[in-house]
């Protein structure tokens, strides 16, 4: 199993942290219960729960792996049109487990397994870039959005519709499978009407705990990830935080410390930062797991509490020679959490040459060694600073650690959020900005907030700046 270290947070170590031990003690009750009541709840509907339960859902991942395999040798590339919760875990995994560099591979060096492109913005050039030089007959579009209608990824699926009709023909359809509502919304009607291939996000998922439903495991099964893999991951690491004793659930202890140096210390930002570039998309993940979960204006009871812990990425050992910078002689508000991988696929070593300068001891040693030794420096050095840090420990990168991985997040985060009082599973803060997006395109319905608009627009022009 994935390991987390804490001890170089704990008071013990550092001056002003928290004594966790301690903690552990005077927060054992109250994580038992909130360990208990999420496994009660994950089963009824209108929790937001159900993510729990992907890791169990063994007639998706038959689904997806039959579509898989029929379609394997039919296309060189796969289209993602996603946004959020829709692509960043798909990116995320795909590049911690696809060999390096993958769309630049032959198709040889992939196995047979087609390329894959997320397109998880709106920008104009990116998008009429990889346009131009898709070979559309070759090319699978999936399109995710469980509401339907999400604006980004509606337009993107507009201009590639009608950009593979032109291209194809009446045979269009059988280049594209959409991932929607079982039942409602504007892509589940298109679906439906065009006859296209379709895949569903369980109720009561919302996007940014939807990783391991057919979101992800379907770009993922296209790419020849061993998903069964990945699912087994999920399901021991299930088994282990159903422990409702903390010293035992990493996941608990992981969102206790996290947020008592909130409450206790004022630490509220917390820096994901993983050594491996195979991870370094695992903190965009989390960052939207993280910030949209916990960003709440309102506690459970109505309060106005704007609680909220912000995530910030890291990539290690690049982000040494910037932000490690700030969190060692910077604002004591951070809170850093290093993502260590033991065993890597390669070895590099480092040559022998160059012995006349004040490189040469490097001659000998392996990059590994040089990313370990940096990754210890580093942590010393903000403790010698007094900074607190964790570490995860991952055995290698594969799909069964990389499943613990992300659901371990995902119950630190549902963990969390209970221990403020808040609502994990929702985002009105999101909400707002779609309804003004809506306006601004002409979308009927919104008036309103066409006429909220117009207001604040006419007040900042009447405003004078000397």
């Amino acid at each position: 199993m994935i390991k987390l270290n804490y001890k170089f947070a704990d008071n013990a170590v550092i001056n002003n942290g928290i004594e966790i031990e301690r903690e552990f003690d005077n927060y054992k009750t109250k994580i038992a219960e909130i360990i208990q009541d999420l496994n009660q709840r994950k089963d009824k509907p209108e929790q937001g729960l159900q993510w729990m339960n992907l890791g169990y859902s063994e007639e998706t991942v038959w689904y997806v792996k039959e579509y898989a395999s029929l379609v394997k040798d039919r296309f060189e590339n796969i289209l993602v049109l996603g946004i959020g919760g829709s692509a960043l875990g798909g990116i995320a995994v795909t590049e911690a487990l696809l060999k390096p560099y993958w769309n630049f591979l032959t198709k040889e060096q992939r196995n047979g397994y087609p390329r894959i492109f997320f397109l998880d913005n709106i920008d104009p050039d990116s998008m009429s870039a990889l346009f131009d030089n898709l070979d559309w007959e070759k090319t699978l579009v999936n399109v995710i959005t469980k509401s339907g209608d999400t604006t980004e990824i509606m337009a993107q699926f507009m201009i590639v519709k009608d950009r593979l009709e032109k291209e194809l023909g009446d045979n269009y359809r059988r280049n594209i499978v959409a991932t929607t509502d079982k039942n409602v919304g504007v892509l589940r009607q298109i679906a439906e009407q065009e006859g296209y291939k379709t895949f569903v996000i369980p109720d009561d998922v919302v996007g940014r705990y939807s990783v391991f439903s057919a979101v992800g495991l379907l770009p993922l099964a296209l790419v020849g990830i061993d998903i069964d893999e990945m699912v087994n991951g999920i399901k021991d690491m299930d088994l282990a935080l159903k422990n409702t004793d903390i010293r035992n659930n990493v996941a608990a202890q992981n969102a206790l410390i996290h947020y008592l140096y909130d409450r206790q210390k004022g630490r509220n930002i917390t820096i994901l930062m993983p050594y491996s570039s195979r991870l370094k998309y695992i903190p965009d993940w989390f960052t939207q797991l993280w910030a949209e979960s916990l960003g709440k204006e309102l506690d459970l009871s109505g309060n106005k509490v704007n609680f909220g812990l912000t995530p910030v990425k890291a990539a290690g050992a690049t982000d040494q020679h910037s932000l490690i910078q700030l969190c060692n002689e910077g604002p004591d508000d951070k809170l850093i959490t290093f993502i260590r991988v033991e065993n890597f696929d390669k070895t590099l070593e480092i040559p022998h040459i160059f012995e006349y300068t004040g490189v040469g001891y490097l001659g000998g040693k392996s990059i590994n060694n040089l990313l370990n030794a940096e990754a210890e420096a580093t942590k010393v050095t903000l403790n010698d600073h007094d900074k607190p840090t964790l570490t995860i420990t991952m055995p290698e990168i594969t799909p069964y650690y990389i499943g613990q991985l992300l659901y371990m997040f995902e119950v630190q985060t549902a963990i969390t959020g209970a221990l403020y009082n808040i609502n994990p599973f929702n985002q009105p803060g999101i909400e707002q900005a779609k309804d003004y997006t809506y306006a601004l395109m002409g979308r009927a319905g919104y008036e309103g907030s066409a006429e909220a608009l117009k207001t604040t627009f006419d007040k900042i022009s009447k405003t004078v700046i000397s």
